[in-house]
C-alpha cells in the first residue's frame, strides 16, 4: 500500500472549558491496513509527547457506520 494514503484527510480538534476535555476525530482513506490510531500530546509541564490515555495511547478502529 502507498503510504500517502495512510495520512489522514482532516483533522478537527474542539475544546470543552467546562468539562476541560478536548474531542478529537479525524478522516482517512480506509484500508484494511489500518487496525488502530495513535493518540499524543504536548505536555508543557514535561515539555514532550505522551500518550493521551497514560498507558498505550491507542484508539481501535471503529467499523463504518452502517456496518
Amino acid at each position: 500500500m502507498n503510504d500517502m494514503f495512510k495520512i489522514p484527510l482532516g483533522l478537527n480538534q474542539v475544546y470543552d472549558p467546562e468539562k476541560k476535555q478536548t474531542l478529537l476525530s479525524w478522516s482517512y482513506v480506509d484500508s484494511e491496513e489500518i487496525t488502530h490510531f495513535e493518540i499524543e500530546y504536548f505536555d508543557e509541564n514535561l515539555r514532550k509527547w505522551v500518550k493521551y490515555d497514560g498507558r498505550t495511547g491507542i484508539v481501535e478502529k471503529q467499523k463504518k457506520r452502517g456496518e
